[in-house]
């Protein structure tokens, strides 16, 4: 049985761990991550994005302002579609383990 951290109030604390990271160019035209194979990605970008994971990503799509860090619930084989408002950047995607 494994045991979580806990905090000052003695709530437990669920920990991931970091596994493999990939980049993904972004600009004005919509550019997909590779295949994701973990339950939780962790996504930051350089610049604001919209991102999907149902499909391509469209500047109606989910909204996450640059140097932001945001978790999301993946599953196996989805990727993530990143587009921006015409600025180019990077985006990390980090599977979470």
């Amino acid at each position: 049985m494994s045991r979580l951290a806990r905090d000052s109030g003695a709530a437990p604390i669920q920990c991931l761990t970091p596994g493999s990271t990939q980049t993904v160019s972004v600009s004005g035209t919509a550019a997909s991550s590779t295949a994701i194979n973990q339950r939780v990605a962790r996504i930051v970008a350089t610049v604001d994005v919209h991102i999907s994971i149902s499909g391509t990503a469209t500047t109606s799509d989910y909204y996450i302002p640059a140097n932001t860090v945001e978790f999301i619930h993946t599953y196996d084989g989805d990727t993530i579609s990143f587009i921006t408002g015409g600025s180019t950047g990077t985006a990390y995607v980090s599977e979470m383990n």
